[in-house]
């Protein structure tokens, strides 16, 4: 990977996709922060009064100033963390076999528990809690691997 990313003080080296995406994220935040005009000022001609006409948009440090209230402190790094696992994690659900996909799907997509599978599949429950344990070491590696 030759893309770097600076989280803290730190570079990681990231895929093209993620560095886009990345910087992508921070030019937007930049924009919501600084760029956003606030509103602009027209002056009458017949009067010459200044009239000021707010913008459809808002800075987040104006409205902050006016005391709004953003709940979602969630930073950028934390984000680009989940997204970046979320790609490492699909790229590793693609390299299990069709069963193992399915018993991945069924416990934590379809929130089934071990005991359900078993029944589903007519096996014994330590039967899929080994399976589980071994698709799950599984991941371990490939997510060593892409990540």
């Amino acid at each position: 990977m030759s893309k770097f990313i600076r989280i803290g003080k730190e570079k990681v080296p990231v895929s093209e996709e993620i560095y886009k995406e990345y910087y992508r994220m921070q030019r937007r935040e930049r924009y919501m922060e600084k760029d956003i005009k606030v509103g602009r000022i027209d002056v009458e001609a017949e009067t010459g009064t200044a009239i000021f006409i707010p913008s459809k948009e808002d800075s987040i440090d104006r409205l902050m100033d006016q005391g709004a209230d953003f709940e979602d402190d969630q930073m950028i790094e934390d984000i680009l963390c989940d997204k970046a696992t979320l790609l490492i994690l699909q790229e590793a659900m693609a390299e299990l076999n069709q069963e193992e996909q399915e018993l991945i799907n069924a416990i934590y997509y379809e929130n089934q528990t071990l005991r359900e599978v078993a029944k589903e599949e007519n096996i014994s429950q330590v039967a899929v809690f080994k399976r589980h344990k071994k698709v799950l070491d599984k991941l371990k590696k490939l997510f060593s691997k892409f990540g």
